[in-house]
């Protein structure tokens, strides 16, 4: 059973998704929200004005925007009468103020709908990644995140047991 199972049957249809002209805040909000319903949802599509795939906004990258205006070495270094609440606060207004282009992954793993689930287990190991963009004439149709591959492949594993 296993055998036939493609990156469309695994892949997510309600993926999160902004456009390229949104701001970092406004992937974050789109990322939160997501993630309420299903908490592995842990990447933001980006697509252009004509909804196709510019590239994804991970938690990696927003991790990356935060070490850059959040946990700066200034930052930590201050001792004394500092208030850190506010001081975290105005750093994290700085982060969401940031371009979202500069935090765009561009070269992700991008699955074809017909991909078998080895061939998306195969991307998934080789390059490290716990989740590909499932693409169809240049527009994105879906995500698959290892976890929707685990589930697959465990429920037929199960069965055998």
């Amino acid at each position: 059973m296993m055998l036939r199972k493609r990156a469309w049957d695994m892949m997510r249809d309600d993926f999160a998704a902004v456009r390229e002209d949104a701001s970092l805040a406004e992937a974050i909000r789109v990322m939160r929200e997501s993630m309420k319903e299903h908490p592995e949802n842990y990447v933001v599509v980006v697509k252009n004005k004509a909804g196709k795939l510019v590239g994804v906004v991970s938690i990696r990258s927003v991790l990356t925007a935060v070490k850059k205006s959040v946990l700066k070495e200034e930052n930590l270094k201050q001792v004394g009468e500092t208030d850190w609440d506010q001081a975290f606060r105005d750093a994290c207004l700085i982060c969401t103020q940031m371009r979202l282009d500069d935090y765009i992954e561009r070269n992700i793993p991008v699955l074809r709908p017909n991909d078998p689930a080895l061939v998306v287990l195969d991307n998934f190991l080789k390059d490290k990644n716990h989740w590909g963009v499932v693409v169809e004439g240049g527009k994105v149709i879906g995500v698959v995140y290892i976890a929707d591959l685990y589930r697959e492949m465990t429920r037929d594993m199960v069965k055998l047991f």
